[in-house]
């Protein structure tokens, strides 16, 4: 028998969407020298987004200071065809949890706020569709060996 039973911490209400409404986190984002640029944003989420935060190419001017070099830039391949993004190193605090993570910004365009998958990956979601709420989580109890 599998079973996990998991305790939600904090939880998020969604965003309103055209159709649907969308699941979002709400964060705080700092540059690399404890600037706080973004403080109890929601921010919504994206699976469909490899990366880990994506921000406006005006937010991303605040994190321009600890930017990658250019040969670690990335590239995703959309239906519109190729896009690079600008990369920087960033702080993030998310229910009382701070880390440090990258945030992207597209080389030409606008961009828009997005958490994607690489940030993602490193919490435990759970996503409550009928209340529509996000919640952070933590494993309370596992019978897997």
């Amino acid at each position: 028998m599998v079973g996990r039973i998991y305790r939600a911490l904090t939880c998020t209400e969604y965003l309103e969407g055209k159709r649907h409404p969308a699941p979002a986190l709400k964060l705080t984002l700092y540059n690399v020298i404890g600037e706080k640029i973004l403080e109890n944003l929601k921010v919504p989420i994206d699976t469909g987004y490899e990366g880990s935060i994506m921000l406006t190419t005006e937010l991303y001017q605040a994190f321009q200071i600890a930017e990658l070099p250019r040969t670690l830039w990335r590239n995703y391949r959309t239906l519109t065809g190729a896009i690079t993004m600008r990369i920087a190193r960033a702080i993030i605090e998310i229910d009382d949890m701070k880390f440090e993570c990258f945030v992207e910004s597209p080389l030409f365009g606008k961009g828009k706020l997005l958490i994607g998958r690489e940030l993602l990956n490193r919490l435990t979601i759970i996503m409550h569709g009928e209340r529509k709420q996000t919640c952070i989580g933590k494993l309370e109890a596992s019978n897997n060996p």
